[in-house]
């Protein structure tokens, strides 16, 4: 009975001095408390037009100027959608805590299909990693955007020329038709696409130079983000046409 009560002793006595040395060195698997007061966000924004893994090219001033700024910590907003040359002090200064990240995109998904013409433009976007704001300290959050929509055109092959005098392709996903002609032979029309891809239909309509004919294609081809899906109109001596479909990833 008394080697008991020893022994009770010695593990009473045991455990107690290891709860106190976990309480003195802190437990190495829980999160250390950040102090409250506040902290300042850092922006560091790059593109990536190949949708690479690598460091992407910094921006000049003029490019960041068209950069939106998104700041969240969870489902708390600090900053909406705010231009990056705009941001003030007070935009960057955010309570200390964990979880905050920042997005960045060069415009907004409305804009990427109307602006500056009915046409659009690239579309980049890009997420940190997230990160904490100490207080007292600046946090860096660096964003590598990426293509977030893709593109199409329409290149003329010299056969098709030599037999065709004119042409109009008219291509539409969803409500949006976009066309294209000899007068913008040069231009891209961009849609915002997910990255299972988007259907996008086609129909060609040309003019034969010998008897004034028309000829009509049509069909559908699946856009892939970030790369430029370019239909390429070739003809046989004989008029038949032959529509090539390449993708470009040079966004």
């Amino acid at each position: 009975m008394k080697r008991y009560k020893v022994y009770t002793v010695l593990i009473s006595a045991l455990l107690t001095f290891l709860m106190v040395g976990c309480q003195a060195d802190g437990d190495p698997f829980q999160t250390p408390e950040v102090q409250e007061g506040e902290g300042r966000i850092a922006i560091n924004v790059a593109a990536d037009s190949k949708m690479q893994t690598r460091a992407g090219k910094p921006l000049s001033e003029e490019q960041k100027n068209q950069y939106l700024i998104t700041i969240r910590q969870a489902n708390v907003l600090y900053v909406d959608a705010k231009v990056l040359s705009q941001l003030t002090e007070a935009d960057l200064t955010v309570p200390a805590g964990y979880g905050y990240y920042v997005i960045a995109e060069s415009c907004s998904e409305r804009d990427a299909e109307s602006k500056p013409t009915i046409y659009g433009q690239p579309r980049l976007v890009g997420t940190s990693a997230l990160f904490p704001v100490v207080k007292g300290e600046t946090s860096t959050a660096d964003v590598l955007c990426t293509p977030a929509n893709a593109g199409v055109k329409v290149r003329v092959d010299d056969t098709f020329a030599e037999v065709f005098s004119t042409y109009e392709m008219t291509v539409k996903a969803g409500s949006r038709q976009l066309t294209f002609s000899p007068s913008n032979a040069s231009t891209i029309g961009y849609y915002n696409v997910t990255k299972t891809g988007l259907t996008l239909s086609y129909q060609l309509t040309a003019t034969r130079i010998e008897g004034g004919e028309p000829a009509t294609v049509s069909s559908t081809v699946v856009m892939q983000q970030g790369m430029i899906t370019q239909l390429s109109l070739h003809s046989t001596p004989k008029g038949t046409i032959q529509l090539g479909i390449t993708y470009d990833d040079t966004f």
